[in-house]
């Protein structure tokens, strides 16, 4: 057995069984799955090894193809009628036949690809004796599920804000944990998802979604909270205890995470130019920037440049602290109705410093290399003189999403002399409440 993914996967999977438990690798695999594999040789498929296992590698999928080795792995148990299983195995071998281009440059390549796939195992199984595998019911039952896994991604990409494929996936498996843990059944997931369903209660189950999951490692977590108070998280900030206005922040935060995966690349080379202004305080300096919310274009641009600080973050444990107030600038200000300012602040530290805490015997070698970086505090500004209340609302409801990791409270009133409304070509002065961390 030669060191191919399938055989590390393997091991780890042997690994985490108990002593007593059965070897998962079925050795030899049944005759009808060795008779498919000499058919395959015949017909000149170039296959390397296959590995028949009672439990699945990757708990997300029932067999795979390795285009690098030409192996591959499916799952047979018992409770799996063996025409599922050589289904399966007829659609790995259609993948050998015709190994795909990695990497998918869109979901949409990726999964014609996939239904191609399909339409060249029902082909190998015609003419190896084994139409009976492919009923015409079957053929169809395929072909809806491969275009349901198509839509799911690509509202997934949505409700993420990114087109970033991998990412998608991570987000859309985290989303299915949370249904499943909600007793939802597939059918509703995939409804909601896709706009069949428009309760916008399950809406706003679904864009809340815990983003945390995206980001390896994080210095602090909170136990998952199935249904996060946001009076208690927002204070008297809170839009979201209005029925109504719920609805209006489900419909604008969808949008608005919709508009930010369309225009992913225009946003990201935006964000890249935004200026970050250091401060120091004592020994500690901290890199800080500010956006006034005025509209949704503005909305969308926090909104990615949370996400992009976040998830780009690769190589760093991060600790997240939100901070709430209402905020009044200037003395004469006092009859007035005070704008709301939000303050992120997010530090990292490198996993080397983290993980090596945590576990000693973890060589730091194999660990990514990260330099040493300045915490980031980033002001969001809904200023008073406007409804802003609508984009506030989506705003707070986007913020939930990172409550499982994040440190999020209202700090009750802030006054400050100077105002984040002024231009930000102008020499900027930190606006340094007390008591902020890594100013």
């Amino acid at each position: 057995m030669h060191n191919s993914t399938f055989t590390r996967q393997l091991q780890a999977l042997r690994a985490s069984l108990p002593p007593e438990a059965p070897d998962p690798l079925i050795d030899p695999p049944p005759d009808a799955f060795l008779r498919l594999w000499e058919c395959a040789r015949a017909a000149g498929i170039v296959v390397s090894e296959l590995f028949v296992v009672s439990q699945p590698l990757d708990p997300h999928a029932a067999g795979a193809y390795s285009v690098e080795h030409h192996d591959i792995w499916i799952w047979s148990a018992l409770e799996i009628p063996e025409e599922q299983v050589l289904r399966t195995l007829l659609h790995e071998l259609a993948h050998a036949q015709c190994p795909p281009n990695l990497p998918y440059a869109s979901f949409e390549e990726e999964w014609a690809e996939e239904q191609a796939t399909w339409q060249r195992a029902v082909a190998l199984a015609h003419s190896w004796g084994m139409a009976h595998l492919f009923p015409q019911e079957s053929i169809a039952e395929i072909q809806e599920e491969v275009e349901a896994c198509l839509q799911q991604r690509l509202a997934a990409s949505a409700i993420l804000g990114s087109t970033d494929m991998a990412r998608t996936e991570q987000a859309l498996r985290q989303i299915r944990l949370e249904a499943h843990a909600r007793g939802w059944t597939g059918q509703l997931l995939h409804e909601v998802l896709t706009g069949t369903c428009a309760d916008p209660g399950y809406l706003a189950e679904v864009l809340t979604f815990d983003r945390c999951a995206l980001h390896t490692c994080w210095e602090t977590a909170h136990e998952p909270e199935a249904d996060p108070d946001p009076e208690t998280l927002f204070g008297p900030l809170s839009h979201l205890h209005d029925a109504a206005q719920l609805i209006r922040a489900v419909e604008m935060l969808q949008r608005t995470l919709a508009s930010c995966a369309r225009q992913e690349e225009a946003l990201r080379a935006r964000l890249a130019r935004r200026s970050w202004h250091t401060t120091t305080s004592g020994t500690v300096s901290c890199e800080q920037s500010r956006q006034i919310i005025h509209d949704e274009t503005a909305l969308q641009e926090v909104i990615a440049l949370v996400n992009q600080l976040c998830f780009g973050a690769r190589g760093y444990a991060l600790r997240m602290h939100w901070q709430c107030y209402e905020t009044l600038f200037a003395q004469h200000d006092q009859g007035r109705q005070p704008a709301h300012l939000y303050c992120l602040q997010l530090i990292f530290t490198p996993w080397t410093e983290v993980l090596t805490t945590i576990a000693p015997w973890m060589d730091t070698e194999d660990l990514p290399s990260c330099a040493p970086r300045h915490p980031r505090a980033i002001w969001f500004l809904f200023p008073s003189g406007q409804d802003t209340t609508p984009l506030e609302a989506a705003w707070q409801l986007f913020v939930l999403s990172w409550v499982n990791c994040a440190a999020i409270s209202y700090e009750g009133l802030f006054h400050t002399s100077t105002s984040p409304l002024q231009d930000s070509g102008e020499s900027q002065k930190a606006i340094a409440p007390e008591g902020m961390e890594g100013a």
